[in-house]
């Protein structure tokens, strides 16, 4: 059936394929589609040096990497069974690790039971997310944060480092490097978070000040500062959901000794979400009763990003799953059992939040279904001849 489709039809589609999931797909489906479309080949091979070029002269050197959120879902013949979402790490020679889906911690100890490789065949596999982050010398500080441009007629970086908003084109060298600088005429140094919205970039400070720069790197601030959610307590975090820009302003609100969370941790923290009036250029504060409608605010230390409740059957919309940077030991590696315990999940609605842990198996969208099932010995075997071609270790094998 596919050798029927004309050649510019096909060629058309491939244009439209921007992703390795996508790619691999398509590829899969039979030799006629695998020999119209090349191997995915990246815009960028990361990891990549970044090197910023100091007012004072001196150069500081970091190393930007990138991971992707994947959602692995259930064919659509099942609609109750819910996925699970997983980050990873594909390394400079193509071998891939687990991250933390709201860090950049590695996940080293996975359960005995999960399979080496999943089949393309029996999941739907879709990106989510792509997550950008600088580390210096092996360490990666939760403070620091990046936003990306891929558009070919804005291709450019933005990173925040030590509260600095630094700016280069995404014009990688022969040496696999970028330098990057602070934006002319910029005399705020609170910057907490960067996104690229709408062709554009934005960043917030910490008093909830955001500013927007574009391709001639102007900056012009688009919101004035929210006085109520300042402080050196309070966290920020930009996040585009549903297509509008939204803030979300994470901060601690201390218990008493009756708390139910007394065991788990000390303080409670407490979330307000704004949206950002263009029209206005100021943040209007959304009903906490009905502020995401349907959708899930992911907020992790080193991104977030947003999706809809729909996609995971069980799970309540208006909720925000965040990790707990009071509560996370400072070690870079992690169990995958025991990083759900340094994360939360807090209802808008109810203004709290309880421990990942304190909720039933649907709602943690981190991990397999208790119902999901892997293929026995015998099975896998019996299917290898067809996994050979569609089968991951979420990142695809070349033909």
């Amino acid at each position: 059936m596919a050798s029927r489709i004309p050649g510019e039809l096909l060629e058309s589609i491939g244009k439209c394929l921007n992703t390795r999931t996508d790619v691999s797909r398509f590829r899969a489906v039979c030799k006629s589609l695998r020999s119209s479309v090349p191997h995915f080949e990246k815009q960028l091979q990361f990891p990549i040096k970044v090197l910023i070029r100091n007012t004072n002269g001196s150069n500081t050197t970091f190393t930007l990497t990138e991971s992707i959120v994947f959602h692995l879902a259930p064919p659509r013949d099942d609609p109750h069974k819910r996925g699970w979402l997983v980050k990873v790490e594909e390394g400079k020679y193509g071998e891939t690790r687990m991250l933390h889906p709201l860090s950049q911690f590695v996940v080293r100890r996975l359960p005995h039971s999960f399979p080496k490789v999943f089949n393309l065949l029996e999941f739907r596999v879709f990106e989510y997310a792509r997550v950008y982050s600088i580390h210096d010398g092996g360490w990666w500080n939760r403070n620091n944060k990046v936003a990306l441009s891929m558009n070919l007629g804005f291709p450019a970086v933005m990173i925040i480092v030590d509260g600095v908003l630094y700016h280069g084109k995404l014009d990688v060298d022969v040496n696999n490097c970028i330098e990057i600088s602070q934006l002319d005429h910029d005399q705020h140094y609170d910057y907490e978070d960067v996104i690229f919205y709408e062709g554009k970039f934005y960043a917030v400070c910490q008093d909830g000040q955001a500013v927007v720069v574009d391709s001639c790197l102007n900056v012009k601030v688009v919101a004035p500062p929210i006085l109520a959610c300042s402080g050196g307590d309070h966290k920020k975090s930009l996040v585009e959901s549903s297509g509008e820009l939204l803030l979300v302003d994470r901060y601690p609100s201390t218990m008493g000794e009756d708390s139910y969370l007394d065991k788990w941790l000390d303080i409670e923290l407490k979330f307000k979400v704004f949206r950002l009036n263009k029209v206005e250029n100021q943040w209007i504060e959304v009903d906490e009763r009905d502020a995401l409608s349907d959708r899930l605010l992911l907020v992790g230390d080193d991104s977030c990003f947003s999706v809809s409740a729909r996609d995971f059957p069980g799970c309540k919309g208006n909720s925000i799953y965040f990790s707990n940077f009071f509560y996370m030991k400072n070690n870079m590696e992690r169990e995958f059992g025991g990083m759900f315990s340094e994360m939360g999940v807090f209802r808008l609605d109810f203004g709290s939040h309880l421990p990942l842990t304190y909720y039933p198996s649907c709602d943690n969208i981190f991990c397999p279904p208790p119902t999901w099932t892997w293929l026995s010995s015998k099975e896998k075997k019996r299917k290898k001849k067809i996994w050979r071609r569609v089968w991951i270790w979420l990142g695809f094998q070349k033909n």
